[in-house]
């Protein structure tokens, strides 16, 4: 039985740019020049380090590949680490007008790069977003999946309309209407703020200024996630999911987050969930030796 562990993410993110510029805070991280796999005309860029079992990294929407500039070095040390940046999300090229950023597509993708580097079967760790978008992979192609760490999957679907789930879903139904409310505004500032108001309450207002600036250049990317079409997925769905499976869940994540990481935990059959004390929604860097061990202890078990 594993511990519960703390920790608090804190997300580093990037807007668009074509090619990827090397900050101290990567440098640190061992985070180099970033190598690009093409998949079906698309670019992706992405970062590998260590050897042996592959281990695929799957950021959130406010983020880029370099969400895990503290994880990659700690888990190299055991796996070979691989960590992209979605479509649109930084260094990769900026949506045009014809973007397509549907769940659909970024399942696709994520395919596309596991069998494009020839390294399934694969652990993936993914947050929010990334970890929906493992969850799909995994149903549509189990072949290339080892196993899953998920923090907090954004499945909002998987909550049923029960009075148990009632105040989530309304919850839901509150920040998916005033995030509308802001994309429409275009104010940048305002976008990002309240999105971490609702995840990260406080999180904003102490964040760096090259923190902020990075969030900022970001919005285009988390605004086509945020909007873009995504796929259902219900707890018969996650029966399905016959890999192991850790979930992840901070106790100070809005309650809709940490309840549909409960659900998703209870559905699929070989599953653990740990409860995080002082972690919210932004869960991977702040605490990162605690967040590496508890991740290591689970994947080591897995090879």
């Amino acid at each position: 039985m594993m511990k519960n562990y703390i920790l608090f993410s804190l997300i580093f993110i990037a807007g668009s740019c074509k090619s990827p510029q090397i900050t101290t805070d990567m440098k640190n991280a061992n985070m180099q020049n970033a190598d690009v796999v093409t998949v079906k005309g698309l670019s992706f860029n992405y970062i590998e380090q260590g050897s042996g079992q592959p281990v695929v990294l799957v950021h959130g929407s406010v983020s880029d590949y370099r969400e895990w500039s503290k994880q990659i070095t700690s888990l190299s040390k055991y796996f070979h680490v691989i960590a992209y940046s979605r479509r649109y999300h930084w260094p990769n090229s900026a949506p045009g007008s014809d973007a397509d950023a549907s769940l659909d597509k970024q399942v696709d993708d994520l395919a596309g790069i596991i069998i494009a580097l020839g390294v399934s079967p694969v652990h993936i760790i993914g947050h929010s977003y990334g970890a929906a978008v493992a969850l799909h992979l995994t149903l549509r192609r189990p072949d290339l999946v080892r196993s899953l760490v998920l923090a907090e999957p954004a499945v909002a679907s998987i909550l049923s309309n029960t009075v148990e789930n009632d105040s989530a879903l309304k919850e839901g139904q509150t920040i998916r209407a005033k995030m509308k409310e802001v994309f429409a505004s275009g104010d940048a500032e305002l976008i990002i703020k309240t999105y971490a108001d609702h995840v990260a309450p406080g999180r904003f207002e102490k964040s760096t200024p090259e923190e902020r600036k990075m969030l900022l250049e970001n919005v285009s990317a988390f605004q086509l996630d945020n909007t873009s079409q995504r796929l259902p997925f219900t707890c018969d769905d996650a029966q399905k999911i016959g890999v192991p499976v850790l979930v992840i869940s901070g106790d100070l994540s809005p309650m809709g987050l940490r309840r549909i990481a409960e659900t998703t935990a209870q559905c699929i059959k070989k599953s653990q969930l740990i409860k995080i004390p002082e972690a919210t929604h932004w869960m991977v860097n702040e605490q990162d030796k605690i967040f590496n061990d508890a991740v290591i202890e689970f994947l080591k078990n897995k090879k």
